[in-house]
């Protein structure tokens, strides 16, 4: 049962924060030393959360292949619908990661043995196991009475929408990601200087096989009747006449009826077997079509190939797929028309895009964190308001401000990402804003033993903007700096006046950047590659403020980093005039 290791798909800092707060309730409310929550990630148990001796964390935090669950339950005994008993002496050596804790020997009939193990299986709508619960070591010493488990076992089903909400969540981003990639093919495809049906296929068959790892694909335009077909490393593939005829008629069926057809090497479907024989030809596992169009008017295909290696295609990848043949097939439109119909269609879909993910993702935001809080109102239903109330207050204060910490960037990103919103300009002294900056991070600099280098050029550094939004803007630099800087480094905070130009460097001798997460650093939701990162808490979402703010304002933000070295984030606004 490990903590996000490498190879594991689930890189979610807030979830996992939500899931650790669970766990220490867990642990706190029904009376235990020792609560454990992991969850079924690529066939592997993967610990997301823990709480107990320090000395077994790392033991505990290793994997253990999902198969282990199956010796395990068959040794347990049913306590309820998720809960499940194995009592010492009853089990030989139970396969996976389990520690025996020390504690006295089992007085009575009724008491703790060192060898008993409890957990709770936590199931999806299917009954098909997406993580477990254990807890270990009570506290009173004896095994838990009726009142504890009816306690843990509603915990147990609120971990379950948790982990289930969470998976939710990892599907949407993807989602996200796959829709972000659609409105980069589309301003490419819209800003090429021979912006025309032939440099939209050109352009956007690179951009598709990479974001949906594709070993091939084949769009087809029906007016003026132009097909691109090529593979992953641009070789052009050759299509028949009758397989062309075929995904024509299909294409006008699909976008009828608003979905796409998975066609997978040796399952019959209702395509002929001309596309079999091209599978079998290509040497293709499977393919996805997808219906171009706008509107009620279909204007083409596309098509997605993957090899027997590849992965299997995912439910949310073929609806990621739906939604770009819906922006590609408005860029084929947009094409053919005028350049002004063009702008005005582009933005107004980059808008409609961008709203519908961000309320889509504010919605899932919040269903994390009220999760904890539904789960903590329940159970404090059946208590006075007397101390271990008092806690329970105190689990959901923890996961409400969590929450509005999403909420609020998610808002302020909008808010500085919507080109109709107006900026107010004023005279601002960054020398200032640098103060109040340092000011707020001092006390966490200090607790962590880093030096905090202030150097700012004499006299005023006024540019013209907003001054909450430059204030964000340093702030957030800053705090990350001190965030992602281990104990005993620097962050150095400089500020000067480069001719027409005022320049803020914030330099810092933390974990660095690699070169591969350099290049997505300022988009929404970014999520490192570094696990030492990622043990940091965050919503993804600073960086891309940091952007659109200097964006707004007329400058820029520059990035340099060396993995293990340290990294320095520059800004560069335009001076006030006299």
């Amino acid at each position: 049962m490990a903590d996000q290791a490498p190879g594991h798909g689930w890189s979610d800092s807030s979830a996992r924060a939500v899931l650790q707060l669970m766990v220490e309730s867990v642990a706190e409310m029904v009376g235990f030393e020792v609560a454990v929550l992991s969850v079924v990630l690529d066939e592997e148990l993967v610990t997301v959360a823990y709480t107990g001796p320090e000395e077994h964390r790392e033991y505990l935090l290793e994997s253990d292949p999902v198969s282990v669950l199956d010796s395990v339950l068959a040794a347990a005994v049913s306590w309820g619908p998720r809960l499940r008993f194995i009592a010492a002496g009853t089990h030989g050596e139970l396969e996976g990661h389990w520690v025996v804790m020390e504690q006295e020997a089992p007085a009575t009939a009724d008491a703790w043995h060192p060898e008993d193990a409890l957990l709770a299986l936590l199931t999806d709508d299917t009954g098909t196991p997406v993580g477990i619960l254990s807890v270990d070591k009570p506290v009173s010493g004896q095994r838990p009475d009726d009142r504890q488990r009816d306690l843990l076992e509603r915990y147990a089903a609120q971990a379950e929408r948790a982990v289930l909400t969470a998976f939710e969540r990892e599907e949407l981003l993807a989602q996200v990601g796959h829709a972000e990639a659609a409105r980069r093919l589309i301003r490419a495809a819209s800003t090429a200087p021979d912006a025309s049906v032939e440099a939209v296929l050109r352009l956007t068959h690179g951009p598709l096989v990479e974001g949906f790892g594709a070993s091939g694909s084949w769009i087809q335009v029906f007016d003026p009747a132009i097909g691109y077909a090529r593979s992953r490393d641009g070789e052009t593939v050759f299509i028949t006449d009758e397989v062309l005829e075929v995904a024509t008629r299909q294409a006008l069926l699909l976008w009828a009826e608003q979905r796409c057809l998975l066609v997978t090497a040796g399952e019959s479907n209702e395509v002929s077997g001309a596309v079999h024989a091209l599978l079998a030809d290509l040497e293709l596992w499977s393919v996805v079509g997808v219906p171009l169009g706008v509107g009620a008017e279909c204007v083409g295909f596309l098509v997605l190939t993957r090899r027997a290696q590849d992965p299997a295609w995912t439910q949310g990848e073929i609806d990621s797929a739906l939604e770009i043949g819906h922006d590609l097939g408005a860029a084929l439109t947009t094409a053919r028309a005028l350049e002004r119909e063009r702008a005005v269609v582009r933005e107004l879909q980059q808008l409609d895009d961008y709203r519908s993910h961000l309320i889509a993702t504010l919605s899932h935001e919040l269903r994390t964190p009220l999760t904890v809080i539904s789960g903590n109102l329940e159970l404090l239903g059946a208590h006075g308001l007397d101390a271990e109330a008092e806690r329970f207050h105190a689990a959901m204060t923890r996961g409400t401000l969590r929450m509005q910490k999403v909420v609020d960037d998610l808002l302020l990103l909008a808010r500085v990402s919507h080109p109709q919103h107006p900026l107010v300009r004023t005279p601002v002294d960054l020398r200032a804003v640098v103060d109040d900056v340092t000011m707020l991070v001092e006390s966490t600099a200090r607790s962590k033993g880093l030096t905090l280098a202030i150097e700012l050029e004499d006299g005023p550094l006024l540019v013209l903007g907003d001054l909450g939004e430059l204030d964000r803007l340093l702030g957030n630099l800053v705090s990350n700096a001190v965030k992602y800087t281990p104990a005993g480094g620097q962050v150095r905070i400089t500020a000067r006046r480069d001719e027409d130009d005022v320049v803020v460097r914030v330099a810092d001798t933390g974990l660095g950047i690699s070169e591969e997460d350099q290049a997505g650093l300022f988009s929404a939701f970014f999520r490192t590659t570094n696990p030492a990162a990622l043990s940091e808490s965050g919503t993804g979402l600073g960086l891309a403020i940091v952007a659109s703010i200097a964006e707004r304002h007329a400058g820029r933000v520059d990035v340099e980093s060396r993995l293990g070295e340290g990294t320095t984030f520059t800004v560069t606004l335009p001076v006030a005039g006299e």
